[in-house]
């Protein structure tokens, strides 16, 4: 009867819950360890005891590596001393102790009697657990009679006294005491101390374990909607408009965390690196504190308890799994703030190149936090494990793996690297980034298999990673195989090189990737549209498009602009059928290192034009057009080729509205350019040139700004040099700080950096 009863409660449990008796998810999230504890607690004291059925000088581990065991499955589940010493000790030890339900604990008998901890509902115990209990307590009450034995030694384990141990539902017990390790053959008890030690030492446990997964996944959730939050402020009426946000962005949000430079590079650490605004700072400042908080509390410890030793010995491994789970949180939110089809881009009105800068930040966290990992649990074995035998396995062997992939992202993603060595850092990013994936997963794999869900952190990774490069796939095949054509702008003196693809209407940012170009035939580069120029039939039509140019990858090489009805090559699209829609856009790049450089070479080499293939990945996100719409009047201050980050702007910005445009230059190449395309601006806009000299910004910020305090919010768009965008973040905050003046503003910078 009791065999059958228990393989119904199987075929119910099976049909029901699948084959993983702890659930779903992460550990807390879904998953538990040690439900209910207290019968936990009892089979731990007596797991390693040997049994009739255990086999006599076993090779085979039935636990784990830190764990191991002797029994197999089946023997626990067949075992009559064994399934009644359990169920004897949950009568006695669970109603007190959380006192779970008789189905909860049915559960258990069902799932995790022959397996411990992980449960599975594959070894059927051939009593049920009512059927356990009677039979314990029939040996209770009337003695138990030992085996025969071929061995004296058999027994020597058990104490042979006759513990009176107060019962609920009898007077006293006459059964043994059972130690761990110890041969367990009759029906035992198990003595209070060494029960509450267990049961002490699996609470604390579980209860840190839940900790890793809960405070990884709050750091993982504010880090990523933390941006969304306070982009709804834009929401609240009239707040953008008023001059005390405008003061409150002058000091607390705006400038650069110190000094003056935010674009310009500083030498704060070596290879030179980028301040943060205060804006920015403070976002950084709070995803640290909350990594260091849930590293370093809260814990709990218990004592006595049979897992840890002492204080010291678990605070340094349960803060080094803790450190190795925090990681991985920050590389879930590093991965999105990375992804060029992010949806946070449209939820909130934050520019790419502030999630690329909290991209690297919550990089580094991620690498502190994996070798803080590692340096923990490697001074845990060393002090208190056996790290010879930890170093051979393959858990560990993929953990420093992961480790030294991680650590060499670092000085290969430095600004210097990044400015001087562009596809040198681009290769080495994403080999490294893989590999440390692939080693993660493995870590884990090889430790836990799929037992707690940490293995779903590097899924969420892997599903983003691919993700995006889908998407970007899939924007390339769009858009189709296309023909580029590359001529020097005159007058330049091969500072700057046209780029004509047709066929193509786009606006915000693109990438492109000439296959022919160089070995690396994989890489996209970043270019920013300006306009994009389409026309029907016999009829001339500029679309303009909006740019954000706020995701280059690398140092300002390229703007976009619109390609003119007026230069070359439209004469073979005037006679296109009256209702063929001819496009193309039009690239104007500034010479530098990396790919323009190429082009510059091999354009020199072709003569005068050159034509290569291309692909064409994009267009991407942009909010400047939708934080600028609100605005009454826009001031645009652009430098040299930053001219075409703000014609969008300004082409949008038409009556009754007002804007003006200071543009300063080295020479005239760029203004007879682009003469028509600047001559094609609204009515309404003021154009102002520099040639050959700097733009005082100062007087301009002053000018404008004072003047316009009564005419709405004003909107400031700076394109160009780093120094440039500098100087104008410098004044606009300055002068509202000094309260020279009281207009509203809103600061755009159209960085084209990392």
């Amino acid at each position: 009867m009791s065999k059958q009863f228990a393989i119904k409660a199987l075929v119910a449990a099976l049909l029901s819950r699948g084959v993983v008796a702890d659930g779903n998810g992460l550990i807390g999230w879904g998953i538990t360890m040690y439900d209910p504890p207290c019968a936990f607690a009892c089979r731990g004291v007596i797991s390693k005891c040997t049994l009739l059925c255990t086999p006599k000088n076993g090779v085979v581990n039935h636990g784990t590596h830190h764990n191991p065991v002797a029994t197999p499955p089946e023997c626990f589940t067949t075992d009559i001393a064994f399934m009644r010493t359990m169920a004897l000790c949950i009568d006695t030890y669970c109603p007190p102790n959380g006192a779970p339900s008789l189905s909860k604990i049915e559960d258990y008998w069902y799932g995790h009697l022959g397996t411990g901890t992980v449960g599975n509902y594959k070894w059927v115990p051939t009593i049920s657990y009512a059927g356990a209990l009677i039979g314990a307590k029939e040996d209770e009450l009337n003695g138990v009679k030992f085996p025969n034995t071929t061995s004296a030694d058999d027994h020597t384990g058990h104490q042979m006294l006759r513990a009176r141990i107060f019962r609920r539902y009898a007077d006293s017990s006459t059964l043994p005491t059972i130690k761990s390790k110890q041969p367990l053959n009759v029906t035992s008890m198990i003595s209070a101390s060494d029960w509450k030690s267990q049961y002490n030492g699996m609470i604390t446990f579980e209860t840190n374990e839940n900790g890793h997964s809960t405070y990884t996944v709050i750091l993982m959730l504010i880090a990523l909607f933390l941006p969304v939050v306070l982009s709804l402020l834009r929401f609240v009426p009239g707040l953008t408009r008023s001059k005390g946000w405008s003061y409150f962005n002058s000091v607390l949000n705006y400038p650069a965390l110190w000094g003056s430079s935010h674009r310009e590079p500083v030498a704060m650490v070596a290879g030179g690196g980028l301040v943060p605004t205060r804006g920015q700072a403070m976002y950084i400042t709070f995803i640290s504190i909350l990594n260091i908080v849930f590293l370093t509390a809260p814990y709990i410890y218990l004592s006595p308890q049979s897992i840890f030793g002492s204080r010291e010995e678990q605070d340094m491994s349960v803060m080094g799994c803790r450190a190795g789970v925090l990681a991985m949180g920050n590389m879930v939110a590093m991965f999105v703030f990375s992804s060029r089809n992010s949806v946070l881009l449209y939820i909130t009105d934050w520019s790419h190149s502030t999630f690329l800068l909290l991209h690297r930040w919550l990089g580094y966290w991620t690498i502190i936090q994996t070798v803080l990992h590692s340096i923990l649990l490697l001074a845990y074995y060393v002090e208190y494990g056996d790290y010879a035998a930890e170093l051979a396995r393959l858990y560990w062997i993929w953990g420093i793996v992961a480790t030294v992939a991680a650590v060499a992202i670092w000085p290969l993603s430095l600004l210097i690297v990044r400015q001087k060595a562009y596809e040198l850092f681009y290769v080495t990013h994403i080999v490294l980034i893989f590999v440390f994936l692939i080693a993660y997963y493995y870590h884990i794999w090889y430790r836990y298999t799929y037992n707690w869900g940490y293995e779903i952190f590097a899924f969420i990774a892997f599903g983003i990673w691919g993700k995006d490069r889908i998407l970007r796939a899939g924007q390339m095949i769009y858009h189709g195989w296309r023909t580029a054509k590359i001529t020097a702008v005159e007058g330049s003196d091969g500072e700057y090189i046209r780029i004509d693809i047709d066929g193509v209407h786009s606006e915000g940012v693109v990438y492109l990737c000439f296959p022919t170009l160089a070995l690396n035939f994989w890489q996209t580069h970043p270019f920013s549209v300006t306009s994009s120029f389409a026309r029907n039939g016999s009829t001339q039509q500029a679309t303009v498009a909006t740019p954000t140019g706020k995701d280059s990858e690398k140092h300002a090489e390229t703007e976009i602009t619109v390609a003119s009805p007026n230069q070359s090559d439209t004469a073979s699209t005037s006679s296109s059928p009256p209702h063929e829609v001819v496009s193309r856009i039009s690239i104007i790049a500034r010479t530098r290192s990396g790919i323009t450089s190429r082009l510059a070479a091999r354009l020199a080499t072709a003569g005068s034009e050159l034509r290569l293939p291309v692909l064409i990945e994009g267009p991407f996100h942009s909010s400047v057009s939708s934080q600028l719409s609100q605005c009454s009047t826009l001031v645009c201050i652009a430098g040299g080729v930053g001219i075409t980050g703000v014609l969008p702007h300004l082409h949008h910005f038409g009556s009754p509205r007002h804007g003006r445009l200071y543009w300063g230059m080295r020479n005239t190449s760029l203004k007879d350019e682009l003469a028509i395309e600047v001559g094609d601006l609204p009515s309404s806009i003021q154009v102002e040139t520099a040639i050959g000299k700097r733009l005082d910004v100062e007087s301009i910020i002053r000018e404008e700004l004072a003047s316009r305090a009564s005419d709405g919010l004003v909107g400031v768009v700076v394109c160009g040099p780093a120094g440039l965008a500098d100087e104008v973040r410098k004044q606009v905050t300055e002068l509202t700080r000094r309260g020279a003046t009281t207009a509203p503003y809103i600061l755009i910078d159209e960085a084209f950096s990392w």
